[in-house]
């Protein structure tokens, strides 16, 4: 018999431990989490910017991801019930401990009923069922529990017949008491309001956003975190509409013309495509000699003046197959790698319109220029004919010094139109294409 008797008693201890356990274990500490999205003034989205949100006495950190979208998670903790659909929050209860009456805040979309049952740690109900119909928004509920013993207790709070919630309350003689008059208790009414709307509501001193290509732009007036999540929506940051002179090297001069040069971040172009070397007719072929041979395009010498000469790839390396060669371009540059390609992209967010002058291309693919890479749609030498030239204002090829295999080569390609990334693929080493070099 007392073997039972002991047996009995630990089931009935285990089954009062898991409800406590499951009650103890619903709440859950969330936290406040703001999002946004980082674009340029043509509504880009910028990649790769580092982002912090000061939020006294609170720094959180973030960076834009490919698109220019950002998270900070944990600007400052809430602890509210994560089971809750959007719009629904039960908050903890104010004081606790308390003596002997507390407040419970909730907040609900739509009107709705509320319903309250307090056990204590056995799982008996203890008191009556509160119940109450509330408008949509914030609402509250104060319970006492004068003439119960001190404790822990558990309030069950259902929304609308479909959602639960349960909350510790810590009852101790003694403790603040909640007192909604002009009374001289230790706890007044004002300071619940205080403590709801601190919990509810996070003010934004300001979004500081750094990166080597605008340095620092500051955001404030932002709009308060209520509740557990805010969305800023685009941010707006003015990309420098012209790129600054490299320094130390504002302009080079080779073979008779001048080169403007601009920086990009860690990169120094020149900022014109290269034009030396004479010109061939369209139906010849360069020749491995020592003369540099170029195209312009419909044969005419003032499109080699606007736009840059056209080259085949061996002959702008000038018959060297190494990665990174000088090939034509001026002492202390060189014909860049499909990476630096790849690295220029990035330094413009992948925003191809940023590449490109101002009058280039069209609708959603019009050139900014915001990087001042100034890049012009030259069109190309055909490899396939060597009699014809294609899409002058269209499109254009700048060659890499980035070998394929024996026939391909690597190229960066822009359109007229956007397409995102500039497009670095393998093209075949006989069509004209430009040359953009890049300072050692």
């Amino acid at each position: 018999m007392k073997f039972i008797n002991l047996i009995n008693r630990y089931y009935v201890f285990m089954v009062r431990l898991l409800l406590v356990l499951f009650l103890f274990g619903s709440n859950v500490l969330n936290a406040q989490s703001v999002t946004g999205k980082l674009v340029n003034q043509n509504g880009i989205g910028l990649a790769g910017l580092q982002l912090k949100l000061y939020s006294s006495p609170n720094i959180s950190s973030a960076k834009s991801t490919s698109d220019g979208s950002f998270t900070f998670d944990n600007i400052s903790d809430v602890e509210v019930e994560n089971q809750l659909p959007t719009g629904y929050s039960v908050y903890n209860n104010f004081p606790n401990p308390f003596n002997p009456k507390t407040r419970i805040y909730i907040t609900l979309p739509n009107n709705g009923n509320v319903r309250i049952t307090v056990f204590n740690i056995l799982g008996q109900k203890v008191r009556e069922e509160v119940e109450r119909y509330f408008s949509a928004g914030t609402n509250y509920i104060d319970l006492e529990l004068n003439g119960l013993p001190n404790g822990m207790y558990l309030a069950n709070i259902n929304l609308d017949g479909k959602y639960s919630v349960t909350k510790k309350l810590m009852l101790l003689y003694g403790s603040q008491h909640l007192n909604t008059g002009s009374g001289t208790s230790s706890f007044q009414l004002n300071a619940i309001n205080s403590n709801i709307s601190s919990i509810m509501d996070t003010k934004i001193d300001s979004i500081v956003v750094t990166s080597s290509l605008i340095a620092k732009k500051v955001f404030t007036g932002l709009t308060e975190v209520v509740g557990v999540s805010l969305d800023l929506g685009n941010l707006v940051i003015d990309i420098p509409t012209t790129g600054t002179p490299c320094v130390g090297t504002p302009t080079v001069t080779y073979a008779g013309k001048l080169y403007n040069t601009v920086q990009i971040e860690s990169q120094c172009w020149l900022k014109e495509n290269l034009d030396i070397g004479y010109m061939i007719q369209g139906n010849l072929e360069p020749t491995h000699n020592s003369i540099i041979e170029k195209y312009c395009y419909n044969n005419d010498t003032s499109n080699c003046t606007k736009y840059g000469g056209l080259y085949q790839w061996n002959e702008a390396m000038q018959y060297v197959l190494t990665s990174g060669a000088k090939g034509i371009c001026p002492s202390g540059w060189h014909i860049p790698t499909e990476v630096e390609f790849k690295t220029l992209s990035s330094a413009v967010y992948n925003d191809v319109n940023a590449l490109k002058a101002i009058g280039q291309g069209m609708e959603s693919g019009a050139g900014t220029n915001t990087s001042g890479f100034s890049a012009l749609l030259t069109g190309y030498h055909a490899s396939d004919n060597v009699s014809y030239f294609y899409y002058l204002g269209r499109n254009t090829n700048l060659w890499s010094s980035t070998v394929y295999n024996s026939q391909y080569s690597y190229s960066a390609e822009l359109y007229d139109h956007y397409d995102g990334y500039i497009n670095v693929r393998y093209s075949y080493i006989k069509g004209g294409f430009s040359i953009r070099c890049l300072k050692d």
